[in-house]
């Protein structure tokens, strides 16, 4: 739900509310670090699918900087160790993928559950994780999967943890991929049925589990431990939830437990999803 004050009335829905802007179309990542340090108020755009409805909604910006054309930001590709998804790669390429189906099939079923055929289609993956709105389920389900963000930098690439806020995310920096580790979480299974009030997600591999949580926090949160400690106790490891129209603060814990022991039942019977 977006949230940014307009002046405009009904007329913020529509593309006649966005404010004038300087747009650039760099073709390298070199490049879009040199567009992003620019003076004055500027912002990443790739699928559009989120900048465009805040435009709409009255957010301004001096220059937008397009990074559709930027070639080595799309694609995905096996590592070895892990799967690089690149920054532009779309919802349906993840869905469609080989390498995905191959190497991290648990992990391919989940993403199929993001958005409808128009966000699939367009939306990407690194948009869904830089928009950093609690209800999107991108950053939940690198989180339990191990994962993390590749960002360039003038001084070269920074690691991020998935689970990590915009806060600890480096500044003046271009997200280029989302790697995630093969076998680190051999199955996942994703619960969104209670969105927006809390979503959770579970990565087992082995023993060890990941449990993390959407919608009740500004960023995915994490817990990671022996899958045989999951159970309803699992919500007190977590920090206080924001309170929502919907469910308060209180419910959204009690059922961060609940999804979390049902997931983790389902994984140890067999049942990835």
């Amino acid at each position: 739900m977006y949230t940014h004050s307009t002046d405009a009335g009904w007329i913020s829905r529509t593309h006649r509310a966005i404010a004038p802007f300087r747009l650039q179309k760099p073709e390298t990542v070199s490049d879009v670090l040199d567009a992003i340090s620019a003076p004055g108020r500027v912002s990443i755009i790739a699928g559009g699918i989120d900048l465009t409805r805040r435009m709409r909604a009255g957010d301004c910006w001096g220059t937008v900087v397009d990074i559709s054309g930027v070639s080595a930001l799309r694609g995905i590709s096996d590592a070895g160790d892990t799967v690089r998804v690149g920054a532009l790669a779309t919802h349906w390429d993840i869905e469609t993928d080989p390498i995905l189906a191959a190497r991290l099939p648990a992990l391919q079923a989940c993403w199929k559950t993001i958005g409808n055929v128009r966000i699939r289609m367009t939306g990407t993956a690194g948009g869904n994780i830089m928009a950093a709105e609690p209800g999107y389920d991108g950053g939940v389900l690198l989180a339990a999967a191990g994962g993390r963000l590749v960002f360039a930098t003038e001084n070269g690439e920074v690691f991020v943890s998935a689970d990590a806020g915009p806060a600890d995310r480096p500044q003046n920096a271009v997200l280029t991929a989302l790697e995630v580790p093969v076998g680190d979480a051999e199955v996942i299974a994703f619960d969104r049925s209670l969105k927006p009030v809390v979503s959770v997600a579970v990565g087992l591999s082995g023993d060890q589990a990941r449990v993390a949580v959407g919608c009740a926090y500004t960023h995915p949160m994490c817990w990671s431990g022996p899958a045989a400690d999951i159970g309803d106790t699992i919500a007190a490891s977590f920090p206080d939830p924001t309170d929502n129209p919907m469910g308060g603060g209180d419910y959204r814990r009690r059922m961060i437990g609940v999804l979390a022991r049902r997931l983790a039942g389902r994984l140890r019977a067999g049942e990835a999803s």
